[in-house]
């Protein structure tokens, strides 16, 4: 059986007519849903282009293919191309299907209210908080507390209306977003993690300057780029020596760039924007001293985990399941620039052995996330939402 998978990505469509994406849900992603369906309809917005960018992914291929949705930014734009959205989805209420949601998002609410016959059944996975997306700094919509209520009341019954349900997390999500008690429910990361992504360091000698390593999309504000940037100017202000490298671009890097030259601290930045190749991140984060994370909202973050995998120092910010995956120590609130510092100062001061030690650590809480592992957990949640489709 076929399955619509329901998705808030947006993605690109050629003059070719193939599909792409900037970075993230390449085809390699959609192989794990073929594994237990017959073909992956990816429902998401799609933007025409003239052509794809270099750095892009495709993402259409044997057997995964689009029900294409118009392409909008914002509440304005949604309502603009709602009658399109419309028409679009009631298209698919009689399709022979299985369906599963990619939460939180709009365009799974109205999916299940235009394209579900009455009844119908459906899985889920969770991979975000609507709390954190529309918390305070997160997001900057005028209507953000509302958001913040509707999409959280939202996402609670879709986890209660699901007969298969899978978190990102272990613990914190299925804390505030119950499963029902009579669904099938687990747990397991979107990453996709290999024997090439994992490494051990043997040593852990630090680069003068120190060096940290982001990576995030900078098409929104809630990555915390601009956090970093003001960190960094402070850190090298009190005299410890600091470099930043970011990986990630969008239509926020420009600003980004004038930042870093409005804090004088442009030669103490790079900005590598958009990286092609997962060999290339492995490249950037091997050379790296220590791996930050400062986004103001996440799920599960995979970038973590990525850095984790090459038995890196990470610092977060405390947002999603990062408690999950780190010590409290390396744990700091969101937008508080002292803990930064504080935190960056204790790694800077580690000892040889002290780093050896916080790398294995976290080396062997990545080995928790090999693809092997997470995909016996993501068959039984698709098998079951076949199962359910199929009475």
């Amino acid at each position: 059986m076929q399955v619509d998978i329901v998705i808030e990505q947006r993605f690109y469509r050629c003059l070719k007519g193939q599909y792409w994406t900037e970075n993230m849900f390449p085809y390699a992603f959609w192989l794990r849903y073929l594994r237990v369906f017959s073909r992956v309809n990816i429902v998401a917005r799609v933007a025409h282009v003239n052509k794809a960018e270099p750095s892009w992914h495709r993402v259409d291929g044997s057997k995964v293919g689009f029900v294409e949705l118009p392409s909008y930014i914002g509440p304005v734009g949604f309502v603009k191309t709602l009658p399109r959205l419309v028409s679009v989805l009631r298209k698919r209420k009689h399709a022979p299907r299985s369906v599963i949601f990619r939460i939180p998002g709009i365009l799974a609410a109205i999916y299940q209210l235009l394209a579900l016959p009455k009844g119908a059944k459906f899985g889920a996975e969770v991979v975000g908080d609507p709390a954190d997306v529309f918390a305070k700094g997160a997001s900057k919509s005028p209507l953000r507390v509302v958001f913040k209520s509707l999409f959280s009341a939202m996402l609670k019954r879709q986890c209660q209306q699901a007969i298969s349900t899978a978190y990102v997390t272990e613990h914190k999500l299925q804390q505030r977003y119950p499963p029902n008690l009579t669904a099938v429910h687990t747990h397991y990361s979107s990453i996709q993690l290999t024997d090439v992504d994992y490494t051990q360091r043997q040593m852990y000698p630090f680069h003068e300057p120190l060096r940290i390593v982001c990576v995030g999309n900078l098409a929104q504000p809630y990555k915390g780029c601009d956090f970093m940037l003001q960190g960094i100017a402070r850190l090298n202000a009190q005299g410890i020596n600091v470099s930043l490298t970011w990986v990630g671009g969008g239509s926020l890097l420009p600003n980004m760039k004038a930042l870093a030259e409005a804090l004088g601290i442009a030669a103490k930045v790079t900005f590598l924007g958009n990286v092609a190749s997962r060999k290339e991140i492995r490249q950037v984060l091997d050379s790296a001293d220590l791996f930050v994370l400062c986004s103001r909202q996440e799920g599960l973050p995979r970038v973590l985990i990525e850095a984790m995998a090459r038995s890196l120092i990470c610092v977060a910010t405390d947002v999603g399941g990062v408690d999950e995956l780190l010590a409290r120590e390396f744990i700091l609130p969101r937008d508080d620039i002292d803990a930064l510092i504080n935190r960056v100062t204790l790694v800077a001061k580690m000892t040889q052995s002290e780093r050896l030690v916080e790398s294995k650590r976290n080396l062997e809480i990545a080995r928790n996330y090999h693809d092997q592992k997470l995909q016996i957990r993501r068959d039984m949640m698709y098998q079951a939402v076949l199962e359910a489709s199929s009475c």
